[in-house]
């Protein structure tokens, strides 16, 4: 009896269907952790710190597919998600930057090998133009006023221009520090960080709640910046509070991607400790309800800054786009996944 041989077009069809069924396989449904209703060492009615204001920071943009952005999203279609960067002007004590977004360098560049926090690679297209002083510069910032840099984590995506800042005091974790540097997991790349010489570790084990957060430390003694503890997305990724004169911003670095996000609590991929995130989600989410004058502020997302409600002044870049977008993914797939119809 002869064998019948299976084509090798019908092969590679039915290999990209499981690939595809297992990428869109759900978690188990999580339990909502109970977050108490009362909010810790936060005054109310509100009371901002007169002089703070910020600034936001078009840095570039990354368009990868859907499904490398949330659990569950489409193969299909692209994401164009602006990275950003937080710029926090303190009236007598200095600027203080969070994040430092895509590097000038990466312009254009389809492929980030190994620098992105997405696990996958070769699908991924960044955009950047300027470099972050000269953004800064027309924002009316010197590079010298900058005196601290808050690493929210240090994923390539965020810290892609902080050797531009050698006076800065880099602040981060040290549990943070050692994971990138034992090279614990993708989406790290030292060496754009490694002439780091000024580094001031975050110490939890003597913070004190805020808000609806066990942990936070006030970073410049004034209570008008703090440093909230938000592992989950990284060992040691924190978040970052700052109480400007008419509203709270809530910097939530990787633990709210978009707006959307939040608004459905879609779950991103390439956690470090999925249980650990969504504990972090939800107490960003319960501050905001308890607290409305707390503004949330995503990691990959501008819309939120359209409205009147966000006392930060948005910088731009002029392409391809500002909020997260979606289209059809180009015809290039079609090359690489055969169609299952």
């Amino acid at each position: 009896m002869t064998a019948t041989l299976v084509s090798p077009r019908l092969l590679r069809a039915l290999l990209s269907l499981l690939a595809l069924t297992l990428m869109h396989c759900q978690p188990e449904p999580r339990r909502l952790p109970y977050i108490p209703p009362k909010l810790e060492n936060w005054p109310q009615p509100y009371r901002g710190v007169p002089g703070l204001a910020a600034h936001v920071i078009v840095t570039g943009f990354v368009e990868l597919p859907q499904s490398w952005v949330y659990r569950g999203g489409s193969w299909f279609r692209t994401a164009q998600l602006p990275v950003l960067v937080l710029v926090l002007q303190h009236p007598s004590k200095g600027v203080v930057l969070v994040d430092t977004g895509l590097p000038q360098e990466v312009s254009s560049k389809q492929v980030w090998p190994r620098l992105f926090f997405f696990p996958n690679e070769g699908f991924v297209t960044i955009r950047a133009n300027d470099a972050l002083p000269q953004r800064l510069q027309r924002a009316g910032i010197r590079r010298e006023a900058v005196r601290w840099v808050v690493q929210t984590n240090l994923r390539s995506v965020r810290t892609g221009s902080l050797g531009e800042f050698p006076q800065a005091k880099v602040v981060a974790t040290r549990s943070e520090f050692d994971h990138a540097s034992r090279g614990g997991g993708t989406g790290y790349a030292p060496e754009l960080w490694s002439s780091v010489r000024n580094w001031h570790w975050i110490d939890f084990a003597d913070s004190q709640p805020l808000g609806t957060f066990p942990r936070a430390v006030d970073l410049l003694g004034d209570r008008s910046i703090f440093v909230i503890e938000g592992g989950g997305p990284t060992p040691g990724t924190v978040l970052v509070l700052a109480r400007l004169p008419e509203r709270a911003l809530l910097w939530a670095s990787d633990v709210v991607l978009t707006r959307e996000g939040l608004r459905a609590g879609a779950e991103p991929q390439g956690l470090w400790d999925g249980n650990q995130w969504w504990l972090k989600f939800w107490q960003v989410k319960r501050m905001r309800d308890l607290a409305p004058e707390v503004e949330v502020l995503p990691a990959f997302d501008t819309s939120v800054y359209q409205g009147k409600t966000v006392p930060a002044k948005l910088h731009p870049l002029p392409t391809p786009a500002n909020s997260p977008r979606e289209r059809p993914t180009p015809n290039r797939w079609e090359r690489i996944l055969p169609r299952p119809w």
